[in-house]
């Protein structure tokens, strides 16, 4: 099989609406990407053939898989692909000058022997096998497989979430958003699996879509025309679209049974770009609970239920609580922290306090001084 991601064509925007960088590149657990999971995911499943559809911001991720030696991508046969948008003209918009990276991953694959392909999204967090889908797949004699999972989803997940109506022999009859306060219903992976000639020509004609679109638009018109199969999975996923989200979930991994469902589930690693940074490093007065803490940190004050990221510095009489402390945060002498995400390389100066809400955390800029 041959593995294709759809990277998020929205820029994940935080603060006062900045662009920061692709969604498939924000950080999760302290020392992972998004997009680790399911590049993860297809390298456990024998998948060593991987294409990346780009759409802007897409520098960071670039730079975090690089030739994907981490995943052993790093091959002479496949490997990882990357699928940018060129720009003919730079006087025109971004949304005018896009080249459609669909059209030419769709051309790439058209070239390759293999004859199926497994679509998935690089937002949602899971660690799967997609040979049994494929398996079942096969089975079936659908014409696509849809991974899906039942649960109940967050307030700040409904509208990017796409949920599907199965039938009782387990056939997709319709696509849609998750309804408002519904309880567990059958969420969408975003990961598909199909004969590549069923992808170009759902896909013919868009120039670049997202998961959202793909699953929403063109996969619902087609309901009608292809027989398409689901496939449970009932591990621990994370779908991760908003700062609501990110924040949420990134203190759910801190559950003991989470972790365990999601890290070396079934012996399937998570792999991610290694830096072979020193090992975290705690001072006589440091204070940790209930928390994640990347390699590379200087801890040297307190530290409750919350994850940071590599080399995040936390001096002594600190206080976070309830935080997502991003690479590089410095967090200087008695400041106060809660329910705070931080970009990369902020500075909280000494004696700072601040304060969000578990449904509401307050986003600091990369680079900002508070």
């Amino acid at each position: 099989m041959i593995g294709l991601c759809l990277s998020d064509p929205h820029p994940d925007r935080a603060g006062d609406g900045c662009p920061v960088r692709t969604l498939s590149a924000a950080r999760y657990a302290g020392r992972y990407r998004l997009v680790d999971f399911m590049l993860s995911n297809m390298v456990n499943s024998k998948i060593y053939s991987i294409g990346m559809i780009l759409n802007s911001h897409y520098q960071s991720l670039i730079g975090h898989i690089g030739m994907g030696k981490d995943w052993d991508l790093a091959r002479k046969s496949g490997g990882v692909m990357f699928f940018p948008p060129y720009y003919a003209d730079d006087r025109r918009s971004v949304n005018n000058e896009l080249d459609g990276p669909l059209q030419r991953a769709a051309e790439h694959l058209a070239e390759q022997k293999t004859e199926f392909l497994v679509l998935a999204d690089s937002s949602i967090v899971y660690n799967m096998d997609y040979r049994k889908a494929f398996e079942a797949h096969k089975k079936s004699g659908a014409d696509i497989t849809a991974v899906y999972t039942k649960k109940k989803i967050t307030p700040g997940e409904r509208e990017n979430t796409v949920s599907f109506d199965l039938t009782e022999n387990g056939r997709v009859s319709g696509v849609g958003l998750a309804p408002p306060n519904a309880g567990t219903i059958n969420v969408s992976l975003g990961a598909y699996i199909m004969h590549k000639r069923h992808f170009i020509q759902l896909t013919a004609g868009e120039k670049n879509c997202g998961m959202l679109r793909f699953s929403r638009v063109l996969l619902a018109n087609a309901l009608d025309r292809l027989d398409v199969n689901s496939y449970e999975f009932k591990g621990y996923s994370a779908h991760i679209c908003s700062v609501e989200t990110f924040f949420h979930y990134n203190l759910d991994i801190m559950d003991v049974d989470n972790r365990n469902a999601l890290f070396d589930f079934e012996g399937r690693q998570i792999f991610t770009n290694r830096r072979d940074s020193l090992p975290a490093k705690y001072g006589k007065n440091a204070e940790i609970k209930n928390s994640l803490v990347a390699d590379g940190c200087q801890i040297d004050g307190t530290v409750i239920n919350s994850t940071i990221c590599r080399n995040v510095k936390i001096a002594q009489g600190a206080v976070i609580k309830n935080c997502v402390l991003q690479d590089d945060t410095v967090v200087e002498k008695n400041a106060t922290l809660d329910c705070i995400i931080t970009d990369n390389s902020v500075l909280i100066s000494e004696n700072r306090s601040m304060m969000g809400y578990r449904t509401y955390p307050v986003y600091i800029e990369r680079g900002r001084v508070i």
